[in-house]
């Protein structure tokens, strides 16, 4: 019985160190993001530049996350959340991207935009406040 104790104990012993995981001599952290975008206007006219700029930062000491991809993106009850444009954060952690205002159909039209960081290795994703915008046709008056 004495050997079928040791033999449990250095099988058990053996099993433990086989199923550790390995960490390759490293911390993996990722870290929050917080993404921040510049307040829009309410309304504009169809045609109009907008740009959309804002910061991508860690969330908790504030560091800049340069070279990384914002999408602007809306979305709509009837076909969900979609991408109108791109931009690439600077070394500050800044973007901004122009986008000429277009009604989704003939009339006027409401976008509920956001910018979101879809995450990477590093960090992880995040969405901006959102922010309603209106876009008037050009058929429509003031």
């Amino acid at each position: 019985m004495k050997n079928f104790f040791v033999i449990t104990i250095l099988i058990v012993g053996a099993m433990s160190i086989l199923f550790q995981p390995i960490a390759f001599g490293q911390d993996y952290l990722i870290h929050h993001t917080m993404l921040i975008l510049k307040p829009l206007p309410r309304t504009v006219q169809q045609g109009y530049s907008l740009t959309f700029s804002g910061t991508l930062l860690t969330s908790d000491d504030k560091t800049p996350l340069p070279d990384r991809t914002i999408f602007m993106q809306h979305d709509s009850p009837y076909v969900g959340t979609r991408t109108i444009t791109s931009a690439i954060t600077d070394n500050n952690g800044n973007f901004a991207v122009s986008w000429i205002a277009k009604p989704k159909g003939t009339s006027t039209c409401t976008y509920n935009l956001f910018a979101k960081f879809n995450g990477d290795d590093n960090d992880y994703w995040s969405i901006s406040k959102q922010f309603e915008l209106n876009v008037i046709t050009s058929s429509v008056k003031k």
